[in-house]
Order: C-alpha cells, then structure tokens, then sequence
C-alpha cells in the first residue's frame, strides 16, 4: 500500500499540558482509522493539523499550542507548514457560517477548492438521499436546522473526492437523526466500494459505523499510537 501521511516524532502540548508525544506512525493509502480517547484529549487538534497545518487560525483558536515534529504528505511535504498545497476533503465538527449563499453555490466553491467542477449530478443525489433537494438553490443563510446545516457541510466535502483520496472526519454524526446517520453510513461504503483507496481518519463516539475497519489509541504508557482491530455494532443493519 502506498503511504499517504507519516507523522515522525510529533510533540503536542497545548498551554503546557502534554497532549501527545513522540507520535510516529504510517498512515496508507485504503486504511479507514477511528480515533479513540477521552474528551478533550487531542483527538479533534490531531485531525486540524492534517487538515489546515498550523495555521494563524488554529493557533488563535488554542492559544498556548507548540507542535514540533513532522506531519509529512505523500510527497514528502510537511502538512504542519500552513503553505503547504494539500487536497483534502475535512468535515470539521463546527459547521461553517453560510451568510448569504446558496447551497448549489457553496457545493460549486467546494469543488472549485480543490481544482474539479462540481459533478451537479452527484450533487442531487446526495441532496435527494438526504432529503434537502428543496434547499438546493434557496440562500442558506437562517434557512437550516443544526442537522441540515450538518448534512450541508458534509456533502459539499464529499463533492471534493474525485479530487483527493482523504477523508477527515470531525464527529461527522453530531446533530444528525438516526435515519441519516444511517444513510451517511450507507453513502460512505458507497464511496469505498467505488473508490478502494479512499483513506480515512477520522473522530467518532459512535460505534455503530461500518465502514472504518482500525481504531487508533494513544497509549500513555509507551507513548505510541496503537492500531487495533475494529468492531461496529449492527443498529444500522
């Protein structure tokens, strides 16, 4: 399998407070990986670096945060350098502010982020599936429930995967019912069955996803990440 991250001797610490240390692992191409810890332990941090770098916003956002150590890319990159190129397609756990968009127009600039035009028949589909095909030329803006602001933001960022083989995924069930968690499930071993290499690391709660295959621990006592072997529960069956 080809490698697509490697995190080489990477220290966190966040106002003092070691988060991790020493974290050294190979991240392949194919590999679907949940990670596990408590609250407040990193988790979400971990993924904003992959996805964003240490960018003037997230050092805003945890003020008191020193990352040393390297994130690298497929190509050798270091993803902790904010001006690194990277195609990645981040559902992050707090949803964007719309202002006065569209939802055809966010998808459009989605797509457009990573260098592809926006597949408008895919677009409907997700919109039909989960039930928001009326939203898709209305303005956004005061026009969604936390959970269709939810489904919002994670469609948009599925339109990016023709342009990327990952997938980061922050909490991506928050504020969704059960019927289109269950269908994101569904749609998401759609988008494996199509797409073999698509690489996935991502932040749950819940066990009820089928379609990761690895936990990942953080184990304080050897400070190493730890892959084991992962079991869903079957209430989406």
């Amino acid at each position: 399998m080809e490698k697509l991250l490697e995190f080489k001797n990477v220290r966190i610490t966040l106002k003092n407070r070691v988060l991790f240390e020493n974290i050294s692992f190979i991240f392949h191409e194919g590999e679907r990986l949940m990670l596990s810890g408590e609250n407040g332990s990193g988790k979400s941090l971990l993924l904003e670096l992959i996805a964003l770098g240490m960018s003037k916003d997230l050092c805003e956002r945890y003020s008191g945060l020193e990352v040393t150590g390297e994130i690298l890319d497929a190509n050798g990159n270091d993803l902790l350098d904010p001006e690194t190129g990277r195609k990645v397609a981040y559902v992050a756990q707090s949803e964007e502010t719309y202002k006065n968009s569209t939802l055809v127009k966010q998808a459009e600039i989605a797509a457009n982020g990573v260098g592809i035009d926006l597949d408008e028949d895919k677009l409907d589909y997700l919109l039909d599936r989960f039930g928001l095909s009326e939203k898709k030329n209305q303005k956004l803006k005061n026009n969604l429930s936390f959970g269709q602001g939810k489904l919002v933001h994670i469609i948009t960022r599925l339109l990016k995967l023709p342009a990327t083989n990952l997938l980061v995924l922050d909490e991506p069930l928050n504020h969704l019912s059960f019927k289109n968690s269950k269908v994101l499930n569904d749609i998401m071993l759609e988008e494996i069955k199509n797409n073999p290499k698509l690489s996935i690391i991502m932040v749950s709660h819940c066990n009820a996803i089928s379609f990761v295959n690895q936990k990942m621990v953080y184990d304080y006592d050897t400070n190493r990440m730890v892959k084991k072997q992962y079991h869903s529960y079957d209430c989406f069956e």
